[in-house]
């Protein structure tokens, strides 16, 4: 073999063992640190001055106890019991689904 392919493999076989050090998150272990110390105290800031909580999903704020939200959250309720059934329903016939033979 050649000295000049020799330094070829040896070249691609370091590239190749740096590209898997760096995938396997090595590299990355100090930066994520940070990443999450910064998310963390962004996090602290944001809830702290947030006070008012928003609707999601049909219900009502979480914080109101009076009767037209019991009924607006019983009615968002029953709408996702009937969509969960619907999935329920659709899961269970693609699972009894059988098989189609196929001709060639």
């Amino acid at each position: 073999m050649s000295t000049l392919l020799k330094w070829v493999i040896a070249i691609i076989v370091i590239v190749g063992i740096g590209f898997l050090v760096w995938w396997s998150g090595w590299f990355r272990s100090s930066n994520t640190n940070m990443q999450a110390a910064v998310a963390t105290s962004t996090a602290t800031t944001t809830t702290a001055t947030t006070t008012q909580q928003v609707p999601t999903n049909g219900m009502s704020a979480a914080n109101d106890s009076s009767d037209a939200a019991i009924a607006q959250d019983a009615a968002a309720v029953d709408l996702q019991m009937q969509a969960l059934s619907k999935d329920d329903a659709g899961v269970a016939a693609s699972l009894a689904d059988k098989p189609v033979t196929q001709s060639y």
